[in-house]
């Protein structure tokens, strides 16, 4: 029984070390643009925290309604170059997060890098 306790425990260590969450610091990979993303009640939600593009309207709401689905989250993402909302799918992975957005029957995906608090300026 013992040891039927200790591989639980193992186990659930394991599980638990390589879920990931989406709240912190991501940089999109365009123009040094970074979104911070937080949990609100028991959405999560992101904004623009900063960025080399002198036009980017910095606090601008660009992730909204995120929550958790099995293995991955659901919620919208703000296309600002469509000004709109589409549906989208975030996976966070080692450190990157994964971003699948839906039009119709289309799909696109981008990625994220999760950034330090060292490297944010």
């Amino acid at each position: 029984m013992k040891n039927i306790a200790t591989i639980f425990f193992l186990l659930f260590g394991i599980i638990t070390m390589n879920a990931q969450s989406l709240e912190g610091l991501w940089n999109t990979g365009k123009e040094n643009t970074t979104v911070k993303i937080k949990k609100t009640g028991d959405l999560f939600e992101g904004l623009l925290d900063s960025s080399d593009n002198k036009e980017a309207p910095i606090g601008k709401l660009l992730i909204k309604d995120i929550k958790k689905s099995d293995d991955f989250y659901e919620g919208k993402i703000y296309v600002v170059k469509k000004e709109k909302w589409y549906n989208a799918k975030f996976e966070p992975k080692n450190n990157v997060l994964i971003i699948t957005i839906y039009s119709g029957w289309m799909k696109k995906t981008v990625e994220w890098k999760k950034q330090n608090k060292d490297e944010h300026k």
